[in-house]
């Protein structure tokens, strides 16, 4: 984990502070302000950066003692976003499993689950290109840095880190129910070749015909 530097560190705890109040109930910056002990300034700071990451919404307003103050709320989904409980429920969770099932059965969970969150997300169609495309806009959409990346004879989905990092460290097979996903989004054969280290990172084959992998790179030279 990145260590805050002392800079970093007073508007990091007003952010905390912000979620934390604003998960209990919706408040107006005047009232974050004084109960965090912070200036109203600091506190729409964060508000504003809490905003553009979707975590807080404005609610409304209410009377104030010369124009109406703005009320601030978290939107719906901000519980999940920053919550510790998540990852670690997950991260147990897929260990159970591999403890307590045999290898082929464990291989066989991971892919249908893969292929259920692929069930969940809009069908891609269109060239090969196109699918791969839409593939990495869907692991964008989960917060995946991923982009694509053309070899000798394949096309790769990769990314600088990993979005269940954390499983994926105690569990490395947990990458088979993405490949599923990778695989049941594009109909194409994909194989994973991640980095499976203490810091994994995701590595994502796809094998074309020799003719979709031309289509590919003319593609690329002519968007």
């Amino acid at each position: 984990m990145q260590r805050r530097t002392a800079k970093e560190e007073p508007a990091a705890r007003t952010r905390e502070g912000i979620l934390r109040l604003l998960l209990k109930e919706p408040r107006t910056v005047e009232r974050l302000a004084t109960e965090l002990g912070v200036t109203k300034n600091a506190v729409r700071a964060q508000l504003v950066l809490l905003q553009q990451e979707g975590a807080v919404e404005i609610r409304g307003t209410v009377k104030g003692t010369r124009r109406p103050s703005v009320v601030y709320g978290t939107r719906a989904s901000a519980d999940v976003q920053y919550s510790r409980a998540y990852p670690a429920v997950l991260t147990h969770l897929v260990k159970v499993l591999a403890n307590r099932s045999e290898p082929r059965r464990f291989g066989s969970l991971m892919r249908d689950l893969g292929r259920d969150i692929a069930d969940s997300a809009a069908p891609l169609s269109g060239t090969p290109r196109q699918r791969i495309e839409g593939a990495v806009g869907f692991l964008r959409s989960l917060g995946s840095p991923a982009e694509v990346i053309k070899g000798d004879g394949h096309v790769l989905i990769a990314s600088n880190g990993c979005l269940l990092a954390q499983v994926v460290a105690e569990e490395p097979r947990t990458c088979k129910a993405m490949e599923s996903l990778l695989h049941n989004l594009t109909g194409l054969p994909v194989t994973e070749r991640c980095d499976h280290t203490a810091h994994p990172s995701c590595r994502f084959e796809f094998t074309l015909k020799p003719e979709e992998l031309e289509k590919f790179k003319s593609a690329r030279r002519n968007p």
